[in-house]
């Protein structure tokens, strides 16, 4: 039988719609991190973009999600925003507890990134979106509903 564990209160993922494709020239490895790790030499940007550095992070995303629902037995996610867009609005959503409903919330038609990380203490996932209108950064709190909404 298997049993649902709480995600490690560490930085869990970091995603954006900009390609982070970078390569080694030196030993021809393909990274995201300035520095290779295989031979510790520079890397550059990759001129071509597959979408890999994209499709993984949305897999591991997507069982991220499943998993926090698994834990939580929860189907719907709460996700509080504040100092979104550049008129710094306020409020809040509930969605189903999926990726795919997680990522429609919190991304819209422009360049952005997402910071994801979880808190152990609150069982809660905080996020910062960074975009064109919110260069400080816009906040979001992810936690299980609760229902305290209904009628």
């Amino acid at each position: 039988m298997d049993t649902a564990t709480a995600p490690s209160p560490e930085y869990l993922i970091d995603l954006t719609n900009s390609c982070q494709c970078r390569i080694c020239d030196a030993c021809s490895v393909g990274t995201e991190d300035a520095t290779c790790q295989e031979c510790g030499q520079d890397t550059r940007e990759c001129t071509y973009c597959d979408g890999q550095c994209y499709e993984y992070k949305l897999d591991y995303l997507e069982e991220l999600v499943e998993d926090y629902a698994a834990f939580n037995k929860c189907e719907y996610l709460r996700i509080e925003g504040r100092r979104m867009t550049w008129q710094y609005l306020s409020g809040y959503a509930i969605i189903k507890a999926n990726s795919k409903a997680l990522l429609d919330s919190l991304t819209f038609s422009g360049d952005w990134s997402l910071e994801f990380k979880y808190d152990d203490e609150t069982n809660e996932f905080t996020v910062t979106r960074w975009s064109h209108d919110e260069p400080t950064g816009a906040s979001f709190i992810i936690s299980p509903d609760k229902g305290e909404d209904e009628e």
